[in-house]
């Protein structure tokens, strides 16, 4: 049996409803991989950003939550709606940045759809979208990098555990792209 419902009146059901499960199942493989790696059908209803939220909004919650997962997606959705975007990922650490954000199990290369898969660049602390589009990766711990480079959006993970507060003041002068 074919259930026919478009995407919107699916994705307000709950998700263990059975008409979901007969949806997904009448899906050809295309359809399957393009709905895994559409974010707005998967989170929960607090993974949701505010709907008035203009600057910017923090996702408090314990272990488990998903805000790594919210993050990746959130520079995921700049990049590919913004080609050419520069954004800049801080956490505490550069390991933290580095191995939780850009290459942990819910990070940016997870989440990235493989046709529109980012590359890597550990050296040069760079993901680079194929439209352009590119994140930075800064530590909290040396706030002096984020010294001068121009950013549209940027990521702050973990806020609370950073150890120098100019580290959010040398960030915030550096958003200043349209």
């Amino acid at each position: 049996m074919v259930v026919t419902h478009s995407l919107e009146e699916l994705l307000a059901l709950p998700k263990g409803d059975e008409v979901v499960r007969r949806w997904f199942a009448s899906l050809d493989v295309r359809e399957r991989a393009t709905i895994n790696f559409t974010w707005s059908f998967w989170r929960r209803k607090a993974q949701r950003p505010p709907a008035d939220w203009t600057t910017g909004w923090l996702a408090q919650a314990g272990r488990g939550f998903g805000k790594t997962r919210i993050e990746a997606e959130q520079a995921r959705e700049w990049a590919e709606n913004y080609p050419g975007c520069r954004i800049a990922l801080v956490s505490r650490t550069g390991a933290d940045v580095r191995k939780t954000l850009v290459e942990g199990e819910s990070g940016i290369l997870a989440v990235c759809p493989p046709w529109n898969a980012p590359t890597w660049s550990p050296g040069n602390r760079e993901v680079r979208w194929p439209n352009g589009s590119i994140a930075t990766t800064y530590t909290a711990e040396k706030p002096a990098t984020m010294r001068g480079p121009q950013h549209h959006f940027a990521v702050l993970d973990e806020l609370a555990a950073w150890r120098y507060p100019d580290a959010f003041d040398q960030l915030m002068f550096g958003l200043r792209l349209d």
